[in-house]
């Protein structure tokens, strides 16, 4: 059993939730929303009934978002009632996924009974000579016919807890009207058993459940040849070596006391007389244990640019180019005045 596929109902393969239970999501597949919804209905009553629990899956709603449903309103999902989630241990699920196809295929079929007596009351005489079917054209009368068959259907899965009590239709009323008592007709005409489950069928579904695969951890066997191995291994390293005495002498011999220094104090460079302060420093014999600080940063040399060297000086000139020669004046000779 890989998957239970009828007309009116689609199950899964059931599976392990992983907390000691069996779930099997249903999905309804009746074309008329309101028959659907009375399958569902059958499914909850029924689960009740085997002492099944369960819940209804949330449907997201398609192009969902924040701004939708800030400036539309459109909500970013609703209960899905095509859809019910059964939880419940593996045999008391397996009894119930068994039996609920056989259910709801009597329930339909009882459904269909009524629709039939419907039909052959709307055909009779006793309908025309009335006066119901006056004002009723084919149209509304095949509303009327799916309307009383839905009916039907609700008032059938509502006797699965209770079985009705006796009741008969009264002729002078119209058929769409008398739909409880046409459902009790056909309840006590043909009861539906819901304890009718083979163990054929219960073994089936036990068998189709999904298991969860456990980790189990194997431990491989050592070889004889790699035992035999370590053992050799481990007896060489157990043997002395030569330098092994002289190590292990040296290793027992008494150690020398640990002289006491007092602690040696680092303090930092005072910065130099052009030297910006840019930070804390080390003050000594101010506090117990220091203070902490930053060494002053020491200033930069600037360099010179690179500039292109003089032209050499000329013979009559002083050999360092940036040193002037001063040049003697002659004096005047004195002029006779007359």
């Amino acid at each position: 059993m890989s998957e239970i596929r009828s007309r009116y109902i689609e199950m899964p393969r059931p599976y392990e939730n992983g907390y000691g239970a069996v779930e099997s999501e249903l999905t309804f597949r009746a074309s008329d929303r309101r028959r659907a919804a009375e399958h569902r209905a059958a499914a909850i009553e029924l689960a009740t009934l085997y002492g099944v629990e369960w819940r209804t899956p949330w449907r997201l709603t398609p192009g969902w978002t924040m701004y939708r449903e800030i400036t539309e309103g459109t909500p970013a999902g609703r209960p899905d009632d095509r859809r019910v989630i059964v939880t419940a241990p593996a045999r008391a699920l397996a009894r119930y996924l068994a039996a609920l196809p056989r259910v709801l295929a009597e329930l339909e079929a009882a459904a269909t009974r009524a629709a039939r007596s419907f039909g052959r009351w709307r055909r009779s005489l006793l309908a025309t000579l009335s006066g119901a079917l006056d004002y009723e054209d084919p149209t509304t009368l095949r509303v009327r016919a799916r309307e009383f068959r839905t009916a039907v259907l609700r008032q059938v899965v509502g006797y699965l807890r209770t079985p009705p009590a006796p009741a008969s239709s009264d002729p002078r009323r119209p058929m769409w009207e008398q739909a409880a008592a046409v459902a009790a007709e056909v309840w006590t005409d043909s009861p539906v058993d819901l304890w009718a489950v083979t163990e054929e069928e219960v073994t089936a579904v036990l068998a189709s459940i999904i298991r969860t695969q456990s980790v189990v951890i194997i431990e491989a066997e050592p070889d004889e040849q790699h035992h035999h191995q370590d053992q050799e291994d481990e007896a060489t390293e157990q043997q002395p070596t030569p330098a092994e005495p002289a190590r292990r002498a040296v290793e027992l011999a008494p150690a020398e006391p640990a002289r006491h220094r007092p602690p040696r104090r680092t303090v930092a460079p005072r910065p130099g007389p052009g030297s910006g302060r840019t930070g804390p420093r080390i003050v000594p014999r101010r506090t117990v244990y220091g203070s902490i600080g930053t060494p002053p940063r020491q200033p930069q040399q600037r360099q010179r640019p690179d500039t292109a060297q003089a032209p050499p000086a000329p013979p009559h000139r002083a050999a360092h180019p940036s040193t002037p020669v001063a040049t003697p004046r002659r004096k005047a000779a004195p002029r006779d005045h007359y």
